[in-house]
């Protein structure tokens, strides 16, 4: 239930009351806008960013992740659109890694009350140091390489072996679990995987992200919705400002970097980590 009073907005959720004034949630959709913008260029949602935005902005933790479960979706689609007109989308991989992804994120959703808060914050520190290690590395590796020799270690043909399939399925499955529960698609942990393991190139494994992304947000956000958690004010406000963040940035792919974007948002995770950290334990 949501009612407005000035410009406070009152979210009422099973996990609580939040008081979200007007310039919160004004402050929010920039960063969010903001946020998407860089998803779009880089082929991640960066959910993983916005979710800590808004529990530091005083947002229950299990309501922001509802809330940021669905941007991510919204945003995804938003930006996967240019990506599935330019082909650049392996929907082979997207049925293997997306379809467990899917399943774990719909669960992790459904129980994420189970867990104490306190606990769930401590696993978005964690994974956003693991992101943040991810990005840093995958980011280095591919400046040291020209990028005409970059295109020549893109060999992805579309074809899976059994192996690849059961390894990335499992792992997919297992990050899905997690990220339905705390609010995170964690596509940011899947990107070293499709450019490094299956060997795609950097668009292509963008807008494959971007969709499977997309399915993992929808199944998790699902699952909170279905628990009665969520504020669909704030869910508005952020999700209108990241989808328009987010095609924007999608169209200009290629016009910027994507490594030196990259290293920069590894950076910046870097630094919230701590900081998410310190607001698990002081609860």
């Amino acid at each position: 239930m949501i009612e407005s009073t000035g410009l406070a907005v009152l979210a009422v959720s099973d996990s609580g009351v939040d008081d979200i004034s007007g310039l919160t949630l004004i402050g929010l959709g920039i960063i969010s806008l903001a946020i998407g913008l860089i998803g779009g260029l880089v082929g991640i949602a960066l959910g993983v960013i916005r979710l800590p935005a808004m529990t530091l902005f005083g947002v229950d933790p299990l309501v922001a992740a509802g809330a940021n479960l669905f941007v991510s979706a919204v945003s995804s689609i938003a930006g996967s659109w240019p990506a599935i007109l330019e082909n650049r989308v392996a929907f082979r991989v997207v049925i293997v890694l997306g379809v467990p992804a899917f399943i774990g994120s719909l669960i992790g959703g459904l129980y994420a009350d189970v867990a104490p808060i306190w606990l769930l914050l401590a696993a978005v520190s964690f994974f956003l140091v693991w992101s943040s290690i991810s990005l840093i590395v995958q980011a280095y590796n591919e400046l040291k390489v020209e990028k005409s020799e970059r295109a020549l270690l893109a060999t992805y043909d579309g074809t899976l072996s059994k192996k690849t399939v059961i390894r990335e399925g499992t792992v997919g499955a297992v990050i899905g679990v997690v990220g339905g529960a705390i609010g995170v698609a964690l596509g940011v942990l899947r990107m070293p995987a499709l450019v490094q393991v299956l060997k795609m190139d950097p668009g292509l494994a963008a807008g494959t992200n971007l969709i499977i992304t997309v399915l993992v947000s929808i199944s998790g956000f699902a699952g909170h919705l279905i628990s009665g958690r969520n504020d669909w004010t704030l869910i508005a406000v952020v999700g209108g400002t990241a989808a328009v963040g987010m095609f924007i940035g999608s169209k200009m792919t290629g016009r910027v970097e994507p490594a030196k974007l990259r290293l920069v948002v590894g950076v910046v995770l870097l630094l919230v980590a701590p900081v998410v950290f310190w607001d698990a334990v002081t609860r």
